[in-house]
């Protein structure tokens, strides 16, 4: 992620497509966010769902000149509760 600093939002969304959310930062700018879902085996507890699922965020803030000045990476736990299963 690193070598996305400096090069251009046109750049980045040739290569990684168009992103999933586009937010505005307190800079002027705006923010392209992509989010990845990962799901985990583990072992749980019995009759307890036997998957970890996850979210990535990978968040490029572009500057009001088309440029990537940062970036961020968050990953988000999401509660077996919150997950639709569809059969």
């Amino acid at each position: 992620m690193y070598g996305w600093l400096g090069k251009t939002k046109h750049k980045l969304i040739l290569s990684y497509g168009p992103p999933d959310k586009v937010s505005e930062d307190a800079a002027g700018g705006e923010i392209l966010i992509y989010i990845k879902n990962y799901s985990m085996p583990y072992t749980p507890a019995p009759g307890v769902n036997p998957f970890n699922y996850s979210q990535q965020h990978k968040m490029y803030f572009i500057n009001p000149d088309g440029i990537v000045y940062h970036y961020l990476v968050k990953y988000q736990e999401i509660p077996p509760t919150q997950v639709q299963v569809i059969r």
